[in-house]
């Protein structure tokens, strides 16, 4: 994975969603707890996927693309004066719907804040780790690391 220049970020359509700015983690963690079935939880995600938007098919290029994840990922992570901006796209509603809560823990923090957080924990105390797969559950963590991985250079 690259990281753009700062320009780009600004008027690159990628990063125009909510995660991190609109909606907060408090705000998500909420809806999450609210939401007891995987049932639930499941259309949660389908509408919060529909907030992230498409990537043009020339932008999902391989240095983009997140190993590790069965589902098609592409992620992107800019430095920021007011923080780390980051996009990401799947192929999958459900797992892009799983990319608008990572973004909503990571989009428009600091390095520091980025690398401190939690997320596997996050995830546990909103009940979802038990609703995930394995193979989705091991995505979750190549994205995170990725970012995390990301901020640190």
């Amino acid at each position: 994975m690259t990281v753009n220049n700062l320009s780009s970020s600004t008027d690159d359509p990628r990063f125009h969603h909510p995660f991190g700015s609109e909606i907060s983690l408090l705000q998500l963690a909420q809806s999450l707890d609210a939401a007891a079935s995987w049932e639930a939880k499941n259309r949660l995600l389908v509408q919060l996927s529909k907030q992230l938007p498409d990537w043009p098919v020339a932008q999902k290029t391989a240095d983009a693309k997140v190993s590790g994840c069965e589902s098609q990922v592409w992620l992107r992570c800019n430095p920021s004066p007011a923080g780390w901006q980051i996009a990401a796209d799947s192929d999958s509603r459900i797992v892009k719907g799983l990319l608008a809560l990572v973004l909503t823990a990571f989009n428009q923090r600091s390095s520091t804040e980025i690398i401190a957080f939690d997320f596997e924990a996050w995830l546990n105390e909103r009940g979802m780790q038990r609703f995930l797969s394995a193979s989705r559950g091991n995505g979750l963590r190549a994205i995170t690391e990725q970012i995390k991985s990301e901020v640190s250079r």
